[in-house]
């Protein structure tokens, strides 16, 4: 279904947190974010309200309800940008989203940006959480320049002290390229990928595709043929060309654009005090045992190149012999240990989270991927008695984290034979919760093919085959996508 704007996505908010780092560690809960700081009550406190409200203006915008699905996106808040681009392994990042199996997650600086033209943590954070919001309501084949025109949209949200709320504003780290350079000419932005080498180029990308979303936002007449032209994509029309909607052609939209940036003022959206619901935003201290493992717990989420990983395992095993109690170290030491193959101490580490908190789903989780793995290898009745017993526990202990759903289904995948409904229906609700982790989304088209079901695999997998940026993954994934086409051109009809 398309929304007023056609297809959104989320989040933005003034986010520069000022402020001295604080001792301890803070957790900020809202409906749909936890969020991590060191930062004072009071600021974490206006933080989570206004990523709780930005969310609530993407639902308005777009009419998109709540699904009542729980899982909160987590947000990290550090204390400067060297930690962040640490984590990323990347000297240019002011803030990273990305998945895991649990959860989306996102990682920022509380160092408000230098310069009003920099591109800050918030700009960024706002950007990738409008990819996050699109690929959970709005996925489909849209052409890359709109994915990122989309978020680049809805990166520049203004919550103002008096309640109101202003969003399509200029994003003003794009500003210095368009002001110094031509917008790109269309032709190349409807055919280009969003990977630039050069800077500026990106730059250049990126302004372009956020001005021809703003202005087909703002034209009424071209609003209306851009909707219909996202209403034939949604609904699976071959060969549709952007071009072939707009009276005048593209041509004409690109002289009409020239003149748009040029304009004195370019519009933008208010919404007055009390448009958007309140919101309820509950803080309390983080666990200190988690928070002084943050840093760990980091670097295991975001992935581990395999060189750096002794020395990562060695610094878990240092700091959680201080924790010989606490269940959670246990677990994280545990997922330490996985990560370098130590099968043993692994399992005794996991074992040892469980017998201090049998409620800890992370830790029954991890015990159910080891047994698993012990279960493949032996193929011994008992040992996959026993990876299934630890999956069930999993999920009574989180009936809401897609790990142990996804468990059955790799469970009876792994044991073989007929893969029973529970499986399927385990990876659907995991899919259901976190459809931007690419591998559920893979997993669930295979799954669905596997059934007969080509034609909504191969929709399933058209965020990922027309993702705007180049990867192995998109290859493989356009790959799919004409096999599943092919065995329902021939009628084929699963296993």
């Amino acid at each position: 279904m398309i929304g007023r704007f056609g297809a959104l996505a989320m989040m933005v908010g003034a986010f520069a947190l000022p402020g001295s780092a604080q001792a301890a560690w803070s957790q900020a809960k809202t409906r749909h974010f936890t969020i991590y700081s060191e930062a004072k009550p009071e600021t974490l406190q206006l933080f989570a309200t206004k990523l709780e409200k930005f969310d609530a203006l993407l639902r308005l915008v777009t009419g998109m309800k709540d699904d009542g699905l729980t899982n909160p996106v987590q947000v990290f808040m550090l204390s400067d940008d060297g930690e962040v681009r640490s984590l990323a392994r990347n000297p240019n990042v002011a803030g990273f989203y990305s998945t895991s199996g649990r959860s989306g997650f996102a990682v920022l600086s509380r160092e408000p940006k230098s310069w009003r033209y920099d591109l800050g943590p918030e700009e960024v954070l706002f950007h990738e959480y409008a990819h996050h919001f699109m690929l959970h309501y709005f996925p489909a084949a849209y052409p890359a320049w709109y994915v990122e025109g989309f978020a680049e949209f809805f990166s520049v949200v203004t919550f103002a002290s008096d309640g109101r709320t202003t969003f399509g504003n200029v994003p003003l780290a794009r500003v210095p390229t368009l002001r110094m350079m031509p917008i790109l000419p269309l032709k190349q932005l409807l055919t280009s990928q969003a990977n630039w080498r050069d800077p500026q180029q990106g730059d250049r990308y990126y302004g372009t595709a956020w001005l021809l979303t703003h202005y087909f936002q703002y034209v009424p007449a071209r609003r209306a043929e851009f909707s219909r032209y996202l209403g034939a994509l949604a609904s699976g029309e071959k060969n549709v060309e952007l071009d072939s909607f707009l009276a005048g052609g593209l041509l004409a939209v690109e002289r009409e654009l020239r003149a748009y940036l040029k304009r004195g003022r370019i519009p933008a959206t208010r919404y007055k005090d009390g448009t958007l619901p309140q919101v309820s935003v509950a803080i309390a201290p983080l666990d200190p045992a988690r928070g002084a493992l943050i840093d760990q717990e980091l670097k295991l989420t975001v992935g581990v190149p395999e060189k750096n990983r002794p020395a990562l395992i060695a610094s878990v095993r240092a700091a959680v012999a201080k924790l010989p109690s606490n269940a959670y170290a246990a677990a994280l030491l545990a997922e330490a240990e996985w990560l370098g193959e130590n099968k043993d101490a692994a399992l005794a580490a996991v074992d040892r989270a469980v017998a201090i908190d049998p409620t800890l789903a992370r830790a029954h989780s991890l015990r159910a991927d080891i047994l698993l793995a012990r279960a493949h290898q032996s193929d011994k009745p008992e040992d996959w008695k026993a990876a299934l017993s630890a999956i069930i526990k999993a999920n009574r202990a989180d009936a809401e984290d897609p790990v142990p759903l996804t468990q059955f289904y790799r469970y009876h995948r792994m044991k073989g034979g007929k893969m029973p409904q529970v499986g399927y229906d385990g990876l659907a609700k995991a899919f259901a919760l976190l459809p931007q982790n690419p591998e559920y989304r893979f997993a669930e088209a295979q799954a669905l093919a596997v059934q007969g079901n080509y034609a909504t695999a191969s929709i399933l997998l058209d965020p990922l085959a027309y993702s705007p940026h180049s990867s192995s993954m998109r290859d493989e994934a356009l790959r799919l996508k004409a096999d599943y086409d092919a065995a329902k051109a021939s009628g084929a009809q699963g296993q």
